[in-house]
């Protein structure tokens, strides 16, 4: 008897650096830039000039606020100023690393698998996949993502903020407590 081998699924390498900005909000897509170079704070001021601020505006008049992590990118004294003429008082203050709290992190992981599943699928085909090709998918498969997922990754982060706070109030109760029973203890060691 031949034993059987089991099928070997096709792995997928991407040979092309992309790199994608993007905003969301509880009604959807506000914008999206793909690029390959590395970002600085240049890019990054240029993106958020054509791909934030208006098209917020249009989707939320002036009452929205803008969440970015504490990339030194970010917080580049220029980008800072850009924001604070742009958006003054709308900027979250938020920590460098947190992607629990970062609802565009869950929007970043289902388009990666998208776009992974839509390349497997070329590779399967043996279909070569060129850089500008590669760059369509992720455009694509952007556009194509629902509502619902941003919506949803907005409701997790809330969640874990909400989380957090609580987390926050029971640290201030167990140190208020703490510091009773502290007391308690000298009064009874008297």
């Amino acid at each position: 008897m031949v034993p059987q081998r089991k099928p070997v699924a096709p792995m997928v390498k991407h040979p092309y650096k992309v790199h994608v900005w993007a905003a969301i909000s509880a009604k959807g897509k506000i914008g999206m830039h793909l690029f390959t170079e590395n970002l600085d704070r240049h890019l990054y001021r240029k993106i958020l000039n054509e791909h934030l601020y208006n098209n917020a505006d249009m989707l939320h008049g002036c009452n929205w606020v803008f969440q970015q992590d504490n990339d030194p990118k970010h917080t580049s004294r220029d980008v800072r100023s850009d924001l604070e003429d742009r958006l003054p008082g709308r900027v979250l203050p938020w920590p460098s690393y947190s992607p629990d709290m970062n609802p565009i992190e869950n929007v970043w992981a289902v388009l990666k698998k998208k776009v992974e599943r839509k390349v497997k699928y070329m590779v399967i085909k043996n279909k070569k996949i060129s850089q500008e090709e590669f760059l369509d998918i992720v455009q694509q498969e952007w556009h194509d993502l629902d509502n619902i997922y941003y919506f949803n990754a907005l409701i997790a982060c809330e969640t874990g903020l909400k989380l957090v706070l609580m987390l926050k109030e029971a640290k201030q109760i167990i140190n208020i407590i703490i510091k009773y029973v502290a007391l308690v203890l000298v009064f009874y060691l008297k």
